[in-house]
């Protein structure tokens, strides 16, 4: 009776081995000769269903009309001319306080800033002017500081299309030893600022006098 038990169990092992061994071999087949790829179909929503076409799409384009219809004031706005009185007032005070500040270690390069808002016969004068408060501060000096400051301004003679406007402005110049924030002098004076038009009809500075204020 043990012996028919025992080669039961043989029989039994030997089936159980065949069986792995197949079930090896199937797997291992698999790995070697993997299954070609099938599209899945969707299964819900978020799943894209991918179609293949037979001829490649091609977009639809629609012409668009190249005109506008309505006018723009754009071009208006930008050609618009700014008065001359405003324009000679406000250039009038960027000339008395830009070539009345500077130091002695730059040269007082505020005269050369606004060298192209004027005449040629302003342009010698500020080239003087320069060279006199070169002369009066070098650079090898003591350090000589000046801020001009307009306070007023005002239109004393002509109108828009005049060929002359006047522009009288107040300042005030605040000397100083290097320091802005300590001035070793206020005073306050009055620039008279000359305008000359020019043949393109623009405004260029041809004089410029100055007188204290008490």
């Amino acid at each position: 009776m043990e012996f028919f038990n025992r080669r039961r169990i043989a029989i039994f092992l030997l089936v159980l081995g065949i069986l792995l061994l197949i079930y090896g071999l199937w797997i291992l087949f698999g790995l070697l000769w993997p299954k070609k790829p099938t599209a899945q179909q969707p299964t819900g929503p978020g799943q894209v269903q991918i179609v293949q076409r037979t001829q490649p799409h091609v977009p639809t384009t629609l012409a668009l009309p190249t005109t506008v219809q309505g006018t723009s004031t754009a071009l208006d706005i930008q050609n618009a001319k700014v008065p001359a009185l405003s324009e000679s007032i406000r250039r009038a005070e960027s000339v008395v306080s830009r070539m009345g500040s500077g130091t002695s270690q730059d040269g007082f390069l505020g005269y050369d800033d606004v060298m192209m808002d004027g005449t040629y016969k302003f342009r010698d004068f500020l080239a003087k002017e320069k060279s006199k408060m070169r002369e009066l501060h070098p650079a090898t000096g003591p350090i000589y500081g000046v801020t001009t400051r307009t306070v007023s301004s005002k239109v004393t003679e002509g109108k828009d299309d005049s060929s002359k406007i006047v522009v009288s402005v107040q300042a005030q110049k605040a000397e100083d030893a290097g320091n802005r924030a300590k001035p070793t002098s206020i005073t306050y004076l009055e620039a008279t600022v000359t305008f000359l038009k020019q043949a393109n009809n623009t405004y260029l500075v041809d004089e410029m006098a100055f007188a204290p204020v008490n």
